[in-house]
């Protein structure tokens, strides 16, 4: 059986040709049952296609933003480890230990972040 929409385009084309040769203004396209049950059938599948790639860019926009909001926050986190071992004081040990605490947080949060998105992935 030949694609419906093979079938719209050639039967739309015989039909407009019949009109500039009548002279007609308004002509009109008969399908057979058939024919518009293949049509309703492709406008279902167009439908579902469409339904699944707006799901899809809805799951990579989240994996976006959930990964961004994670790299600011690293960033900020790097600023922050720079801001603490830039302080000049007599225990330099408590400066080690509050950068690797803030590098922890931060590594924490990215590894958090990149779970989130494998699950929204899968």
């Amino acid at each position: 059986m030949p694609d419906i929409l093979d079938v719209l385009h050639a039967r739309c084309a015989e039909i407009a040709g019949e009109a500039i040769l009548s002279g007609e203004e308004h002509p009109h396209l008969t399908l057979t049952t058939r024919e518009v049950e293949d049509l309703l059938d492709h406008i279902a599948d167009l439908h579902r296609r469409y339904r699944n790639i707006d799901l899809a860019y809805r799951e990579l926009d989240h994996r976006y933003t959930v990964l961004r909001r994670a790299a600011r926050e690293a960033t900020e986190s790097l600023e922050r480890i720079r801001a603490a071992l830039e302080q000049r004081t007599a225990h330099p040990e408590a400066h080690a230990r509050q950068a690797c605490t803030i590098a922890g947080f931060a590594a924490r949060n990215l590894a958090a972040a990149s779970l989130n998105t494998d699950r929204t992935a899968s």
